[in-house]
């Protein structure tokens, strides 16, 4: 009996999961940048002579999906029958386990989400409260088992891997945009002339080049991190390599969502984006790094 509702609770937490991050992100996504009105024009008018997108009023977010934090609760509630029951069925005891520990704390902040969003008006905090939650949602489930594992299929992991390398190539061409953007304002702020380097994107071009990338590169750096989730057992195993991998890895995916969720909740543009943008590419070249490099160094897998 706790093996079948384990089951029936793992299912509906992973669906509620799934469908509540598919909803923030949308809602993310959806949040464009409106036109200056006169009053905005006049105000910029009259201040700094220096153009910078990041110091333009910000737009209005679009309003969240009334159905993604009530989904992200349902999911919640889904996990905690789910580890509640796991417990038993594993005999594992949450406290000494490291993936259950990553679910009650996945939860404990799930539920201060949803009784601080309003009265503090973060539901684009959502962004990252859901994939989080159903990261530490599968990882509870595929290593709280007593019996081994079971072998991935060539399908989970060539989605896997392709999702992963899809999501880095549109983060580096918004690395690159980003780096054009800081490059061109530079230009501009000390009134170099623009045929003496050749000629550069506007900036809200670039900006805009940033942001387009980034939100198609999200989510198949998300379903990468949630597939890879299965390979946390190293961080418990002590493998270095695979420690540091899953380190950077979720450092990248944590950048770019700050780099879009303050964009959308805070007006983030221009610099302060661009500098996210690269620090997060950062962090998944250091990813790509420890790949090549563990095989001239022998490391094991």
């Amino acid at each position: 009996m706790p093996e079948v509702l384990s089951g029936i609770s793992f299912v509906l937490a992973l669906l509620f999961y799934g469908v509540a991050s598919a909803l923030f992100f949308i809602d993310v996504a959806g949040s464009r940048s409106r036109l200056p009105s006169a009053t905005d024009l006049a105000g910029l008018g009259a201040g700094s002579h220096h153009h910078d997108p990041a110091a333009r009023p910000s737009a209005a977010a679009a309003p969240p999906s009334r159905h993604a934090p009530l989904l992200l609760g349902l999911g919640a509630l889904g996990h905690a029958t789910y580890v509640t029951f796991a417990s038993f069925v594993a005999r594992v005891c949450p406290v000494h386990s490291v993936h259950f520990m990553l679910s009650v704390a996945s939860l404990l902040a799930i539920a201060v989400y949803l009784v601080a969003r309003r009265r503090f008006r973060i539901d684009a905090l959502g962004l990252l409260i859901g994939p989080l939650g159903l990261a530490f949602l599968l990882g509870t489930f595929f290593l709280g088992k007593p019996h081994p594992e079971p072998k991935l299929s060539p399908l989970f992991i060539a989605a896997h891997v392709m999702a992963n390398l899809l999501g880095i190539a549109l983060f580096l061409l918004a690395g690159a945009s980003a780096a054009l953007y800081l490059v061109q304002e530079k230009r501009l702020k000390k009134k170099r002339h623009v045929e003496r380097m050749g000629s550069l994107p506007p900036l809200d071009t670039l900006d805009r080049a940033v942001h387009r990338f980034l939100i198609a590169g999200f989510p198949l750096l998300t379903l990468g991190i949630v597939t890879g989730t299965y390979w946390a057992h190293q961080l418990e195993m002590g493998n270095t390599e695979e420690v540091m991998r899953a380190i950077f890895g979720y450092a990248t995916w944590l950048l770019i969502a700050l780099v879009l969720l303050l964009r959308a909740a805070a007006g983030w543009r221009g610099r302060r984006a661009a500098y996210g943008t690269i620090a997060g590419l950062a962090c998944a070249a250091a990813v790509l790094v420890i790949y090549l490099v563990r095989p001239a160094a022998g490391l094991g897998g």
